[in-house]
């Protein structure tokens, strides 16, 4: 009795502990958890994380204490918040953008544009190493190694070994219930697995032609176009942020057949409330997460918001709505309602299990977070958006964050 008691203060404690470093807030306000809204840049390791900057973020993941992982893409780092403390630190690269040091300790490898983050169950972190065409995996030691990719861009076929073939820009990874990693092997247009007995990079979705095409067929067999996040439900059913082609796709587990949840293919902006996901229109997604609820979260990256995605299984049917952001390209403030606030490319999400929907704010190089998610509703009023206003800012998150630095680069060569 006593061993029972014991344990159960322990859960207590942990619990309380862990809402106590959350301040509580009213669902729907926004807050800014780390970076300096709108100031690109590297500063702040081992001080508060809202006082630090960050560089265009695309990567985020929660580790089993709730410690946030940033992908802090341009500066070619990943950075670490303590929730209790809020103070930030590197936990893997140099800033230098390059490949360095691996199997070694993880803050002397170099990184080159890391984008997705996971962890898998025994506590190790998996990076998409997008700019050098791998990924690779942080040990609970803090050492880094190459898992997947030989560094060349490219496609050289299946049936390689994982880390003895090429890839081609991996920007999403995801975790199964097995435990075999799948990798959004963008550039390719295909969905790919390490497949857990053999160790070989397996394709599991897309043929890899660009285009929009395979829907109520087997995945393998389908196209896919520029894919980004993929996340598993915990029937295993996969999600797909088909960016390229506008829509948001899934596998069912049983069939290993491909269905489109939700988009037309044309970018732009309409469908909240309709009742009809089909009829919903997005602008590059690139990021997906599920509530406790199964409601599917999709950064509908360029009409710069967060929408969410309601699946009726008796109907069949599914509606999309939009829970944080104005439509419009900027930064208005913190601390007020998600859905007055103007957002800059919204990217990678999380929702943690106390409900918080944590996501990068990538254009405004912010980590922000929406408290107790699930219960948003957003008014009425707001259930009429047009399409963003062109004049804000109409290119692409690619065009504004990443076309310079490449253009750059490339000069500087």
């Amino acid at each position: 009795m006593k061993k029972y008691f014991i344990l159960s203060l322990f859960l207590f404690c942990a619990s309380a502990a862990l809402w106590a470093a959350v301040r509580l807030n009213d669902p729907g306000v926004i807050e800014n958890i780390a970076g300096t809204p709108g100031k690109r840049g590297y500063s702040g390791d081992k001080s508060d994380a809202q006082h630090a900057r960050l560089a265009s973020p695309l990567g985020l993941a929660l580790d089993r204490w709730n410690n946030i992982y940033i992908a802090d893409t341009l500066n070619h780092r990943v950075r670490r918040i303590d929730i209790r403390s809020g103070e930030i630190d590197t936990v893997a690269g140099t800033g230098k953008g390059e490949f360095s040091n691996d199997g070694g300790n993880a803050d002397m490898a170099g990184l080159k544009g890391p984008t997705a983050l996971v962890f898998d169950s025994l506590g190790n972190l998996y990076i998409a190493d997008t700019g050098n065409n791998r990924v690779r995996m942080l040990t609970v030691t803090g050492y880094l190694h190459t898992v997947a990719g030989n560094g060349r861009r490219g496609y050289e076929g299946e049936g390689s070994k994982a880390n003895n073939t090429a890839l081609n820009a991996p920007a999403g990874l995801a975790i199964s219930s097995k435990g075999e990693l799948y990798i959004a092997d963008t550039g390719n247009n295909r969905i790919r697995k390490i497949d857990r007995k053999t160790g070989l990079l397996v394709t599991v979705v897309g043929n890899g032609e660009a285009r929009d095409d395979g829907d109520d067929g087997l995945a393998v067999n389908a196209s896919l176009k520029r894919p980004t996040a993929i996340i598993f439900d915990k029937h295993d059913n996969l999600y797909i942020a088909d960016t390229g082609n506008h829509k948001v796709r899934f596998v069912d587990r049983r069939s290993g057949r491909i269905f489109t949840l939700a988009g037309t293919g044309r970018s732009g902006y309409e469908g909240d409330n309709s009742g009809r996901s089909s009829d919903a229109r997005f602008n590059d997604p690139t990021g997906l997460a599920l509530d406790r609820f199964g409601r599917v979260y999709v950064s509908d990256t360029d009409n710069q918001r967060i929408r969410r995605i309601t699946i009726d299984l008796a109907s069949r049917r599914a509606g999309v709505e939009t829970v944080v952001g104005t439509g419009k390209r900027g930064y208005n403030g913190r601390d007020i309602n998600a859905w007055d606030a103007d957002l800059a490319y919204p990217g990678a999400m999380v929702i943690s299990p106390v409900d918080i929907l944590y996501f990068l704010d990538t254009g405004n190089n912010l980590l922000r977070r929406v408290q107790r998610i699930s219960a948003l509703r957003a008014p009425t009023s707001y259930t009429g958006f047009s399409t963003p206003v062109a004049e804000v800012d109409s290119r692409s998150f690619y065009e504004v964050l990443f076309a310079p630095q490449i253009e750059k680069a490339r000069k500087g060569n």
